[in-house]
């Protein structure tokens, strides 16, 4: 995997969440600013109810780059999701900002929003609870098309045809139902859908959780290939550490909203720094020695 580090100023590294400064070694290659794809700075998010105040998000700063998979992992609670909708502009921070491609998404008026819309899409946990049941699987694939007025009906077809094709989805099969298709391939289709704008970023929020560890493999040997043959950047979202290993070149691990270390992939299993990140590799499934 890439061994990009994140950058801390003189080519240090600092670990999330302490004042800790981890070197980087001879040779690591330090993401440039103009890299920066989406970047949260300083971002909190606070709940308010009658209950009380809940700090969902605390502090926390994130980069993704172009052409990077993150992996954001924690425990359920930990913040993770709610940090995946402020860096898609879904919800607005507390404070702080989140930038995409150099642009504040909480100061953009709602056209420039909804323009930069399908440059962001994501894959959710429950593929059956995300797909449009009276919908075929070629309908779900075509309707952001038509949402969005891209193209003929002609042309959506074929686009919604090649991308079934792409995610390993028979083609003859594209006008059933998602009740008709297993767990696996229903995720499959979520995914041709959420590639359908041709995004430059894809937040996966536990998509492989409900799915059997085979099965998770294969969709993990999915992304992977999206990722090299597309060059998309991936925010990846889990409680998991073993499934993220596979995919990521960086993590970030969350614990009560707060960011508590990142570093390369390599680098965060071989050495965690923070107890909280052993404790959870401590817990990996046996997906990673598959």
């Amino acid at each position: 995997m890439p061994d990009e580090l994140v950058g801390a100023g003189s080519g240090d590294v600092v670990r999330a969440g302490s004042g800790d400064v981890v070197r980087a070694e001879s040779g690591d290659r330090v993401r440039a600013e103009s890299d920066e794809l989406v970047r949260a700075e300083s971002v909190t998010k606070v709940f308010r109810s009658r209950a009380g105040e809940v700090r969902a998000v605390d502090d926390v700063t994130l980069t993704v780059h172009r052409g990077e998979t993150l992996g954001l992992v924690g425990e359920s609670g930990s913040g993770k999701s709610t940090m995946a909708r402020l860096m898609m502009g879904l919800q607005k921070p507390t404070s702080g900002r989140v930038s995409f491609d150099g642009r504040d998404l909480s100061t953009l008026p709602a056209r420039e929003l909804r323009e930069l819309r399908p440059r962001m899409q994501m894959v959710f946990q429950n593929p059956y609870g995300s797909l449009l049941p009276h919908f075929s699987a070629i309908g779900n694939v075509m309707e952001p098309l038509r949402l969005h007025e891209r193209g003929d009906k002609e042309s959506r077809r074929t686009k919604a045809l090649e991308l079934l094709d792409l995610v390993g989805i028979n083609t003859g099969h594209a006008e059933l139902y998602p009740r008709q298709f297993s767990g696996g391939q229903q995720q499959r289709i979520a995914i041709a859908r959420a590639l359908a704008l041709e995004p430059d970023l894809l937040v996966c929020d536990e998509p492989t959780s409900s799915l059997d560890v085979s099965i998770q493999a294969q969709i993990l040997e999915l992304f992977t290939d999206l990722r090299d043959r597309l060059g998309l950047s991936f925010l990846f979202i889990s409680h998991n550490l073993a499934v993220v290993e596979r995919l990521a070149d960086r993590v970030a691990v969350m614990n009560k909203g707060r960011l508590v270390e990142q570093n390369t992939t390599e680098a965060l299993f071989n050495s965690p720094q923070d107890d909280y990140t052993r404790q959870l590799l401590s817990a990996v499934l046996p997906i990673r020695q598959t």
